[in-house]
């Protein structure tokens, strides 16, 4: 049927059917088949600052860093931004629009931290695809010292470090007291002459202390912390307040005498209930802050403190009539 077709179109159509083979045009494959695709348009992606474009978020970065003073990396780290935070960071710059200074200024609550800036400012923004753990990758971080560092952070870790160095200092001095103390305190309860205490000989008394000893035992009452534990325990100062305020007439218009006087406490609930004369006595270095404590009570005229142990101060000299 196929020739017999062919055979008829070319009786009834001897012009078309009498084509040479070399006037037929050739087909091909080029073999491009990116040819026959529509090319990608070209994602460029705008500076933080200013209205230059770039094909990538590290042309971008690299730009702010070089133009701008704007370094993403020490940024990110100041603020200590995760993923979420980076974005609300990039959304906040492009919405806003503030200077490179400012930001690079902040160091209280960022700005930024609302919800509101999830939402991407620009549609198909790179630098929202970019991964934030590349900033370590490329050395775009800030490094303690170097010549990106911002200079306010840098001074804040120098003083926090002063501080940390300082706080450790005193640590070690209270441990070393401590450790002094407790040793005397095992030492003063295994080896105390009991029968020579009752009998007034006074064995083992605090004036009987070598000088380390005595050092390391008054020392550990010159810290805030221990009188800090005993105000803070509130059924002890209480019993010692009530006692007093309940009994004005043992304190009326006397002289007390307050040994280990501490922070000054009870001198001042002595002085309150009508003590003529309060004289605190205290060897530890916590006297010079109940001085200050006296003084801002306005009971200066009452109570006079004294440092020094017991057993050598001169009461006479400091008692008034």
């Amino acid at each position: 049927l196929f020739r017999s077709g062919v055979g008829k179109m070319a009786q009834e159509y001897p012009d078309m059917c009498d084509v040479d083979d070399d006037d037929m045009p050739e087909l091909y494959d080029s073999g491009d088949d990116a040819a026959w695709e529509d090319e990608e348009p070209k994602v460029e992606t705008q500076c933080l600052f200013c209205e230059r474009l770039f094909c990538s978020a590290e042309e971008t970065f690299s730009h702010c860093k070089s133009e701008h003073k704007f370094n993403i990396g020490s940024v990110t780290q100041k603020h200590g931004l995760d993923f979420y935070g980076y974005i609300k960071l990039i959304n906040f710059l492009r919405s806003t629009k503030p200077t490179a200074d400012h930001v690079n200024g902040i160091c209280g609550p960022a700005p930024w931290e609302t919800e509101d800036y999830l939402k991407p400012v620009l549609q198909d923004d790179l630098l929202l695809q970019f991964d934030i753990d590349d900033l370590s990758d490329s050395g775009d971080v800030l490094q303690p010292g170097g010549p990106d560092g911002d200079p306010a952070l840098l001074d804040r870790l120098k003083l926090a470090e002063g501080r940390a160095q300082s706080a450790e200092m005193n640590l070690a001095l209270a441990m070393e007291d401590l450790h002094k103390m407790r040793r005397f305190a095992q030492d003063f309860v295994m080896n105390a002459d009991v029968s020579g205490s009752a009998g007034g000989g006074g064995g083992g008394a605090v004036a009987d202390l070598g000088e380390d000893e005595n050092g390391a035992y008054f020392c550990s009452y010159g810290h805030y912390g221990i009188h800090e534990e005993m105000l803070k325990d509130t059924v002890r100062t209480e019993s010692y307040r009530d006692f007093i305020f309940q009994n004005p007439h043992i304190f009326k218009d006397k002289v007390v005498l307050d040994v280990g006087c501490g922070t000054g406490i009870l001198s001042m609930f002595a002085a309150k209930v009508g003590a003529k004369r309060v004289i605190g006595v205290d060897q530890s270095e916590i006297i010079y802050q109940a001085m200050d404590i006296i003084r801002l009570n306005k009971l200066e005229n009452v109570i006079s403190l004294v440092k020094g142990r017991i057993e050598d101060v001169d009461l006479a000299a400091d008692r008034k009539s």
